[in-house]
């Protein structure tokens, strides 16, 4: 695993989307500076992969994350996926090659506010652009992490690591997935609107025929 990486115990991350690329900036609790950023030259919903790499040393790519929840070194080994539990939008799996099977779920007031009763009523986007949203991933074999979206209708996200031995990039491919389908954004609804739909195919193919022939 990458020291740099795994160094992050505690940290944020946050998106900037254009129509043109998208880059995940991640900092170090406390910290101005990103330390990560994760990158592609297209939209957020687009299926090309990020890149993860450090803001100094472009060049040197620490691993690769997917849209649709997957994680791989940057030898392009899967470390892991993200999946849905049984209870569809209230329970999430990560699954890691060498640590076995994280259960997330809501925590917190999020729990309180996401049982399915109150969920009827309060389970609107608009509502939970304004409210903070917790979830705890946890197995047999690991204590995990807990993740954070913060208050306010531009999306933030915050970490902490309890067992050392996650992948952070796994981590980062919830946030990926969670941004995706559970949380709301304005800057991201923009860019939906205002993209052509089938501009991802080409890219996609490209990307298909890059991690065929093991280029980064």
């Amino acid at each position: 695993m990458n020291q740099l990486l795994q160094s992050l115990q505690e940290f944020t991350v946050s998106a900037d989307y254009s129509r043109t690329h998208t880059t995940w900036e991640v900092r170090a609790a406390g910290q101005r500076t990103p330390v990560l950023l994760m990158h592609k030259d297209s939209p957020h919903h687009s299926l090309p992969e990020y890149r993860v790499y450090a803001p100094e040393r472009p060049d040197e790519i620490l691993g690769f994350v997917l849209s649709t929840g997957m994680a791989f070194a940057a030898d392009r080994t899967q470390i892991g996926k993200v999946r849905t539990g049984p209870w569809e939008d209230r329970e999430w799996i990560l699954v890691q090659q060498d640590l076995g099977e994280l259960t997330g779920k809501w925590k917190g007031n999020t729990r309180l506010r996401r049982a399915p009763v109150i969920d009827n009523f309060l389970g609107h986007e608009s509502l939970d652009a304004l409210l903070s949203a917790k979830v705890r991933f946890s197995g047999p074999q690991s204590e995990g992490f807990d993740f954070a979206r913060s208050a306010g209708i531009r999306a933030e996200y915050e970490v902490t690591v309890r067992d050392p031995r996650v992948d952070r990039l796994l981590i980062l491919a919830w946030v990926v997935h969670f941004n995706w389908h559970h949380s709301v954004d304005p800057r991201k609804t923009a860019v939906d609107l205002t993209t052509n739909p089938f501009r991802d195919f080409g890219a996609a193919r490209r990307a298909k025929k890059r991690r065929q022939t093991g280029q980064n």
